[in-house]
Order: C-alpha cells, then structure tokens, then sequence
C-alpha cells in the first residue's frame, strides 16, 4: 500500500456496471472520509470492480477521490459475495464497511459506524439508522436495533429488515463470510439476507449508527427484482438450526 499502511477503516465499494452513477457514489464517499479525516480517523477505499464494463472501470480509476492507500481490484467473480470477501481480505483498517457503487450515505456514516463499533466490540454489526429508497421505488424507512427495539427474530424468516449497508470489526467479516449466490444457476439468492442470519446464529446482533443515512438508489431492472422474478431461495442457514423463535 506505500506510505500508508495503517488506517482506521476501509470502506470496500462493489462496482459492476454504474457508469455514470459510480461517479456521484464516489463524491459521496469523499464527503464521509472528509468528516471522518475532521475526527481524526483515516479512511481508505478499496474499489472493487467485479467484471465491469467499460465506462464504470474509467470512471473509477481515474476518480479524483482516489489517495495514497486507497486500492482499485479488477475481479471476474460475476458474484457479488465473492467480491466482498475479496475486498475484506484486500483492507488495511481493522474495521471495515460495505457500500454499493450506485449508493451513498449521509456524511456522519463512517464516523458515526465506527463509534458504535468500537463501543460494542465484535458482539454487534453496525447500519444506517434510516434508509432513504429513490428513484423506482421511493420510501423512507428505520432500520431495526436489536440492542434496543423489541423485535423478534422470527420475523427473519419472512423478510430481511437490514441493508447490505453494514459496518463491523474486520474480524467479523472474517468470521462470517459471505456465501456465494449465482442464483441464476444455483437458485440460491439474497446473500445479505443469508449474512445478517449467519450474524445472528453467531450470537452478535444488528445495531444503528444514529442519526445516519443510506440513500439507496432502486431500480426497476435490478439484481434484487430479477431474485424475485425467478424466486429465488435463501441457502441453508445456522440461523434456522441454532436460533429459538417466539412467535407471535
């Protein structure tokens, strides 16, 4: 990594095929190192560009945010649980935080997560508090604390109530690792439902950043409509064989 390396965080940012958007997503990553950089904490960005094409791979390499430290990995994994294992290995910060290359989040994001982090230890993952959806689909929603809201896990088996937008010690991300999906062949799909289960089945919990943000960005031709369409399934889980439900 040259000079720098030691930092306190890195940010893994998955690129595809964003084109354009890869570009405000990265403005918006330097305004989160900037307020974090004001605290005193040092940032890096790894870029991961999993087979992507063209326009996003130009717009990413030669993005003016792009510093000492910071790393752009090309990979041909077509799956995008692999591609975050793989930036989890390339980070240099002893913690670490997911963001897709089409989203952003609000400024406080990376200094917020990591105080939270720290307060808690390896015992808890960290996410926006609020959830901003625009474009397709627009909605605005909290994102459950099991450190504090009265939630019952049972209703994991219907729905995910976190995104993939998570922040955590590099040690639980080494722990728990993504699970590859490729659910046009496997039929297995929702690779941050599976890891926010597999959090759970490992005895740690889902916490919030307050007072932060995710602007998430839905469209109407996205990976997450095409699991959907073709009904995709969660792969097993410890969650389903280690976890005790109330339900009601």
């Amino acid at each position: 990594m040259g000079v720098k390396d030691v930092c306190d965080l890195s940010l893994v940012m998955n690129f595809h095929a964003e084109g354009v958007l890869a570009q405000w997503s990265l403005w918006g990553f330097q305004r989160m190192r900037r307020q974090a950089e004001s605290a005193g904490i040092s940032v890096q960005l790894i870029a991961v560009l999993d087979c992507a094409d063209d326009d996003t791979r130009r717009i990413v390499q030669g993005h003016p945010v792009l510093c000492v430290g910071d790393q752009v990995q090309e990979v041909e994994f077509g799956d995008l649980g692999l591609a975050r294992n793989f930036g989890v290995a390339c980070a240099a910060g002893d913690y670490l935080g997911f963001l897709d290359g089409d989203d952003y989040c609000s400024s406080n994001w990376l200094t917020a997560a990591l105080a939270v982090a720290r307060a808690n230890g390896d015992r808890a993952v960290v996410h926006p508090e609020y959830t901003v959806s625009h474009g397709a689909i627009q909605t605005l929603g909290r994102a459950v604390d099991q450190l504090r809201d009265n939630y019952s896990i049972a209703n994991c088996f219907k729905c995910h109530p976190w995104t993939a937008v998570v922040f955590a010690s590099k040690a639980v991300f080494r722990a728990i690792p993504y699970q590859p999906t490729r659910f046009r062949e496997t039929g297995f799909g929702y690779e941050d439902w599976h890891w926010g289960l597999e959090v759970i089945a490992s005895g740690r919990l889902h916490t919030v950043a307050e007072r932060t943000a995710l602007f998430y960005r839905r469209k109407q031709d996205s990976m997450l409509v095409d699991m959907n369409a073709r009904q995709a399934v969660l792969r097993p889980s410890r969650f389903f064989e280690n976890c005790s439900f109330e339900l009601y």
